[in-house]
């Protein structure tokens, strides 16, 4: 499984939280890395001279063997709440892809 993190620039030592981000990405999806391909993750600092709610993002895309890729977003008030809470939306949408998937197979072989 390829992971490749990007950032807007505006985003504070990029080079140190990519390889976080990575680390994360890696053990969290570790049981789909049969399955998926690719995992593009895209951190952005909407604000970067203002503290606010919200205005860290990221988006993280999911390029299954053999599907359409599965994004999800989210913002927070950290980067790594929004690396953290996006990682986890995308593990729940693969498994729900994954489990409709096996479901129609199962019924598929059982007839």
């Amino acid at each position: 499984m390829l992971i490749e993190v990007r950032t807007n620039g505006r985003v504070e030592d990029a080079e140190t939280l990519s390889d976080h981000v990575k680390t994360i990405v890696q053990s969290t999806l570790h049981r789909f890395e049969d399955r998926i391909r690719r995992v593009d993750v895209h951190l952005s600092d909407m604000v970067s001279d203002k503290s606010g709610h919200d205005n860290n993002r990221c988006m993280m895309e999911a390029r299954l063997e053999g599907r359409e890729p599965i994004a999800v977003t989210q913002q927070a008030t950290s980067i790594e709440k929004a690396v953290h809470d996006t990682v986890h939306t995308l593990k729940r949408s693969i498994e729900s892809v994954l489990g409709r998937e096996s479901s129609l197979e199962q019924k598929r072989d059982h007839r």
